[in-house]
């Protein structure tokens, strides 16, 4: 069929082009989530702690539990105050521990010793591994799952989220490690942090502060940039700086290696 055939029969017909001569499907571009566009413009959200501010430690003075798991608490915890949390190996000795900072969460492992203990007039508590360990606990997941539950709820006491208003949360009463297992998660309920952060500022121990890494650079104290995309806002602020007086930086560019 001539090429003027097939002009003429597409015309009466309404039809497309053949398929050979059809086009190909684009593929679709996704949009940019508001997130990602922030990121770009931005540099991503960093923290910065406050000169002044005391501090509150984890404590691990046993073997069993992985560091990995406590450490995972850890973090939860420490963005559920938003105040940091600081993490060391240490020792614990019973009644009379010598704490870290202003306060310590101990995590031990002593058959002789209750689940779990909250001493206020002291500063510190502890949560014991070995109780955990029984029963469900010997196997991994049951046992680990276990500690990040008593980790939060016990670390949230010792922080001074030591009660909820809600019903059926993990600052409820846990008259054993079974007890634990019927909450499905480590998630505390947010009347305890909120607690937790009017407690820990009386004793001078301050939330850390989120900014993006755009205003630390306007700030003069942000890091060296760490990707692109931050490296690209330090220049931009930089280029700002150099157009007039008002927007100060202070910071200078990463050192080649």
């Amino acid at each position: 069929m001539s090429m003027l055939a097939i002009a003429l029969f597409a015309a009466v017909t309404g039809t497309a082009e053949p398929a050979t001569a059809a086009a190909r499907p684009q593929t679709p571009v996704a949009p940019q989530s508001v997130a990602a566009i922030a990121e770009r413009n931005t540099g991503g959200r960093i923290r910065t702690l406050y000169r002044t501010t005391r501090k509150i430690y984890f404590v691990n003075a046993q073997s069993r539990l992985p560091k990995d798991v406590i450490e995972t608490a850890r973090l939860k915890l420490e963005t559920a105050l938003r105040t940091p949390i600081d993490f060391t190996d240490g020792m614990f000795a019973f009644p009379a521990p010598k704490i870290e900072g202003e306060l310590s969460l101990y995590i031990i492992d002593d058959a002789n010793l209750p689940m779990s203990l909250v001493a206020p007039e002291g500063r510190w508590g502890f949560v014991n591994v070995a109780p955990l360990a029984k029963g469900r606990g010997e196997k991994a997941a049951f046992f680990e799952a276990r500690a990040r539950k008593e980790i939060a709820r016990i670390g949230c006491m010792v922080f001074g989220g030591i009660s909820s208003t809600y019903r059926q949360n993990l600052l409820s009463f846990m008259g054993s490690p079974e007890a634990l297992d019927q909450h499905e998660s480590d998630n505390l309920p947010v009347d305890g942090p909120m607690r937790c952060q009017r407690y820990l500022l009386s004793l001078g121990v301050k939330p850390y502060r989120l900014t993006t890494y755009k205003k630390a650079c306007e700030e003069g104290w942000a890091p060296a940039p760490t990707n692109d995309v931050q490296k690209a806002v330090w220049e931009q602020v930089k280029s700002d700086k150099e157009r007039g007086p008002t927007k100060p930086i202070t910071i200078e560019p990463p050192k080649k290696k």
